[in-house]
Parts: structure tokens; sequence; C-alpha cells
């Protein structure tokens, strides 16, 4: 990682189903977001009552954080009617009661999602009914003690014609052969029902015989993690009034999770012919890109001032500097995490500099120090560095309070679990967030000044940001001396 020494020479650096409506945010800014009622039902089991039945790994993970940030999301809707079930909680009775009477209310323009994470099967001796294991399903006996899964069933008593089913489920992981080829036939079987039925659409986190994959550092399966990231408006980078389709989300989704695993997952859109495009979520969206100069450099051996770009080698005991320069008044987050998974917060600072994050416009911001007598060492400990620097229009206490605990349970060796566990949420939380258009000119890597001022007004470096919030992500390998 780093240490922080003071320099005397001269010589320094430092998504839902939706119709449009309009209201305004807190910042002024018309919002094309709706005033609809949100209805879902979330449901996610890991673990199960029959020994029959293999546990999964985060499946109560992905639905508790798919309904936070439907939480999250809530505030934007005129009203919002959100069930969670997870593990023991989701028995059979449970999420068929959530399905018929938490739902009930939904009227003609309101916005339904089901969400499910979990495993989905077919019953061997009636190949055409589907079933999603609740926690209680006994495998001797689908019928009694899983959640068919049929189209009258499931949608029963839904008025509005805006809804949205996900399931993020683990088809034949732990199951013998026969009977992961029945769950792929039935699955498709079950899924096509949705290229019928308008105003019912369906996303799967796979072809029917793939398997759905997870990735450490997202703390969620790859399919859920793009899914909560195109919510958040990586899907509606395209989208002016901030509207994310069913057709825009699926894109982006299935580009993200291929391209993730390697062409190895395909995630699956079924709707009706038209129902595709029908928009399914809303981004917030502001009358001005929020933008940031921000620099990341280092002094070379020569003591000349360098431009730190993605995938610079960088030796022990060289020096390290950030700089940025706000257009408007915004909060800022600077998190960095070394090799071994250790995490500093480079800004806000309480021994560097003051304040929560929030920045002034037009005023340059120099780190480790003002004065530029201190830079960022890096210690003797090599691997892979790297920066999060997060924009952000408003203050984001969830970032705070995820750094501060991590603090506290890094100072007690005893917490060593618990701080890897808070260092993984607090980077999943980063890694959801949009990558702000981030641009670094060519002429840039070949820059060389004797101060840090003179490279930064030099450089064209520019974080924008069209939604809320979004971070600039930036590693290199740390050698040996």
């Amino acid at each position: 990682m780093f240490s922080v020494k003071t320099v005397t020479k001269c010589l320094v650096l430092a998504i839902v189903l939706m119709s449009c409506f309009t209201f305004t945010s807190a910042h002024g800014d018309d919002l094309s977001l709706s005033k609809s009622a949100l209805y879902a039902v979330v449901v996610g089991v890991r673990q199960f009552q029959d020994p029959n039945v293999p546990p999964l790994r985060i499946s109560d993970k992905d639905a508790k954080d798919f309904y936070q940030l439907l939480k999250e999301s809530e505030k934007y809707f005129a009203s919002a009617h959100l069930t969670l079930l997870l593990n023991e909680d989701a028995t059979r009775a449970s999420v068929s009661r959530a399905l018929r009477e938490g739902l009930l209310g939904a009227k003609r323009n309101d916005i339904v999602i089901i969400y499910f994470s979990g495993h989905g099967m077919a019953d061997e001796k009636l190949p055409n009914e589907y079933y999603f294991i609740t926690y209680d399903t006994q495998m001797d006996n689908l019928f009694a003690s899983a959640l068919m899964m049929n189209d009258k069933n499931l949608f029963k008593g839904i008025d509005t014609d805006r809804v949205l089913f996900v399931a993020d489920a683990c088809h034949s992981g732990g199951f013998s052969p026969g009977i992961q080829k029945s769950i792929s036939k039935e699955t498709d079987r079950f899924f096509s029902l949705f290229n019928t039925i308008s105003g019912r659409i369906g996303i799967l986190s796979s072809r029917p015989d793939e398997e759905s994959f997870e990735k450490p550092k997202f703390g969620n399966s790859i399919f859920t993690h793009y899914l909560l990231k195109g919510l958040r408006g990586e899907a509606a980078r395209e989208s002016r009034d901030g509207l994310i389709s069913a057709k825009a989300l699926y894109d982006y989704v299935y580009d993200q999770t291929k391209k993730a695993t390697r062409g190895r997952q395909h995630p699956q859109l079924y709707a009706a012919k038209g129902s595709e495009q029908t928009p399914i979520f809303a981004a917030p969206t502001f009358s001005q890109d929020l933008k940031v100069k921000v620099t990341f450099y280092y002094e070379d051996e020569n003591r000349q001032v360098k431009p730190l770009t993605e995938g610079a080698h960088l030796k022990s005991g060289q020096r390290v500097g950030v700089a940025f320069r706000p257009e408007t008044d915004c909060y800022v987050y600077i998190l960095w995490w070394d090799s071994s998974g250790a995490v500093g917060r480079l800004f806000p600072n309480p021994k560097l500099t003051e304040g929560t994050g929030a920045v002034k416009a037009g005023q340059t911001y120099w780190l480790p120090s003002k004065e530029g007598e201190r830079w960022y060492v890096l210690d003797d400990n090599p691997g892979e560095e790297t920066v999060y620097f997060l924009a952000s229009r408003d203050r984001n206490p969830e970032i705070e309070q995820l750094y501060e605990t991590l603090s506290l349970a890094s100072q007690d060796k005893r917490k060593t679990a618990q701080t890897r566990d808070i260092s993984e949420e607090l980077e999943r939380r980063l890694n959801l967030m949009g990558f702000a258009d981030f641009t670094v000119p060519k002429e840039a890597v070949a820059s060389s000044f004797t101060n840090r001022e003179a490279l930064f007004e030099s450089l064209k470096n520019e974080a924008k940001v069209p939604r809320a919030d979004a971070i600039v992500k930036l590693s290199f390998k740390h050698l040996p001396r």
C-alpha cells in the first residue's frame, strides 16, 4: 500500500415497469420518473429443510441486495409495497401469500416486480409443471410443497400490464444429470409463456442449460451485480430522460454478464413482441453533468512528475499523489485497496483534510496535503493497487458508515473475518456505481513536469457524471524495488 511522508525538497507533487410522469428532485431538476405505486416480492433461498436439496451460496444475499435497491428507489414512487422473504421465511405458504395478497393492490398504471433467486426445477413425472423450490419444499412431493410457477397462478389478481419477473436461478447445480436435463427443458417451456402475454416480461439469469456464475469482488452473482448496476443508471446511458426499457436493461446485463463470464453465461429475455420496449425502470436525470477535473500522478526516478494511468508499473518507495477540482459543489470520496485487501481512505481524511467529503466548485484539492510537502509512498508489499474516486451529487452515508465500521474492526486483530467482509461490502458498493466518463488525453502518458501544479493545469483529464454518482477506478502494478 503506502505511507505518508513529509518531503522537504521543492520538487513536490502532490429497474420495474412504468408509465412516464415528471416531478422535481431536491436539486430542482425535472426527473422523468413514475408517480405510480411500486409493488415487489423479492425472494432468496440459500438453504433448505430437505437435505436432498443442495444448498446455494449467495441466493439470499442477491435477493437482499435487490430489495435494498428497490428500497433506495421507493422515494421516486407515489407509494411502495415491498416484501422480502429469505431462507426459512421463504416457505411455500409465505411466498404464495405475498404473490397473491401483496400484489393484489396493483392498479393499471402501477409497477410490479417479482425477483426470485434460488433453485428452479420441473417434476419428472409431470414435466409440464415447473416449480420454484421454497425453503420447506420436499423433493418427493413437489406439487404439495413447492411453488408451482405457471402463468395462471403467478399473475392471478394483478391488474397492471406492467409486470417484470426476474429469476436468478441455479437450475442444475448439485442435482443429478437426469434431473438437470429435465430442469433445462421445462425452464425454457415455462419462460416461453412470456412470449405470448403482453405486459409480462421475464428475464432469466442464463440459458436453461447453463450455470449462473459468481464473482467474489462483486459479492453477488454476476447476473445480479449487473442487474443492479443497470437499474442504478448504467442501462440508461442512451436515455435522455433516464427511462430504462426492458430491452435496454437486458442488452446491458447480457453484454456485461457474457463478457465477465467469458461467454459461459447468457441471460435470456422473454417478452411478447413490442413488450420488450416497455420502460421498466428509471434513473434520476439532471440538467447538467457533474464534472470534476482529476489527475493521479507520481514522481519518477528523476524527480519528474508524470500522470499515473491505468495499468502503470511503479516500484516500492515511489511517491504518488492525487489532485482534483470540481466545477460544482459536490461530494468526493477516494479509497485505496492494496494487494493484501487492506483499505485506506485518502479523502476525506481527518488527519490530512477537513470535512465530510463536501468539496467546493473551483477549488483545487491536493492529496495528501494542500501544502505539497507530503506524498503517498508505496510500501514494500508489492501487488495490485486499486484506487476508487467517487464523485456524487449528495453525501453518501452508506459509504461513510461502512468505512468507519471497517476502521474500528481493523483495530481489533480478532476481527479479521469481519474486517474482510466489511471491506468486500464496501468495494461491492463502489463497483455497483456507474463508471464516470473519464477522459485521459493520449499525450498525458508522455507528459513530464518538475512540479505538480504545471502537470495538473496542462492536462485535460475529466470525470463526467451524468447521473447521481459514478466512480473512476484506477489499478496499477506495485513492483518490488
